[in-house]
């Protein structure tokens, strides 16, 4: 069972986390959004980087007593999710992309701006001897989520063909892009072009890697197609 808490953003909901329980460093991918790395230097949180695989998962076995966070990149990594949860006891989720999908690991906060939402929600794991609930009403907003996943599954069905990312449509719960993972540079260059004069605002994510990193195709050739926000 989780207690839940309401913020305004993503990041305060990791600020309150690594407050209240004096966490002292956390395992980042280094696939990841900068604001995060920059809330855990504020809050005197030391990063430790670690790589991910083509499938999105850690390149590396981590101590049953580290605080991981791990990205459920684009909203499609629910099995990895799931899968890390199990392995490790102190596993905290970043459901940014993920805004609807249920609380997992130790700990679990999304970002609802990303979703056309002013309230982002942190979860926290409780023992069964100290369960508490809250009347803290989390969003559900099911014919929306089922827009967004028809829209996701139309992409799918325009560029699965080609995407070089391997995923399991069937697992995804309500997504925050389609991420297409092009064969070159240029091509996920033109597709880009291509996007925006559809009227589509496209953000390649995030910041400069070096070229020996497994997670630079990422850097340099996927293209996250905008899924309609649920404002």
């Amino acid at each position: 069972m989780y207690k839940v808490f309401q913020f305004d953003l993503g990041r305060n909901a990791l600020r309150y986390l690594i407050k209240t329980y004096n966490i002292k460093q956390i395992k980042l991918p280094y696939y990841l959004c900068n604001v995060i790395r920059h809330t855990l230097v504020e809050e005197r949180c030391k990063p430790i980087f670690y790589h991910i695989n083509d499938d999105f998962m850690p390149d590396e076995e981590f101590e049953k007593d580290d605080y991981i966070l791990y990205p459920n990149y684009w909203g499609i990594c629910g099995v990895n999710v799931s899968k890390l949860s199990i392995i490790y006891p102190k596993l905290i989720v970043d459901n940014a992309h993920a805004f609807f999908d249920k609380p997992s690991g130790f700990a679990c906060f999304n970002a609802g701006h990303k979703f056309g939402y002013k309230e982002s929600y942190l979860w926290l794991k409780q023992d069964k001897d100290n369960c508490i609930t809250t009347n803290t009403v989390v969003r559900n907003d099911n014919n929306k989520i089922q827009e967004r996943n028809n829209i996701f599954l139309d992409f799918h069905k325009k560029y699965g063909n080609t995407n070089l990312l391997n995923f399991d449509i069937n697992s995804v719960t309500c997504p925050f892009v389609y991420p297409y993972l092009a064969q070159t540079i240029q091509e996920a260059d033109e597709l880009v072009e291509v996007l925006k004069e559809e009227g589509k605002t496209v953000y390649r994510y995030w910041s400069p890697l070096p070229k020996s990193f497994c997670e630079y195709k990422f850097y340099s050739r996927l293209v996250p197609i905008p899924v309609l926000p649920l404002s």
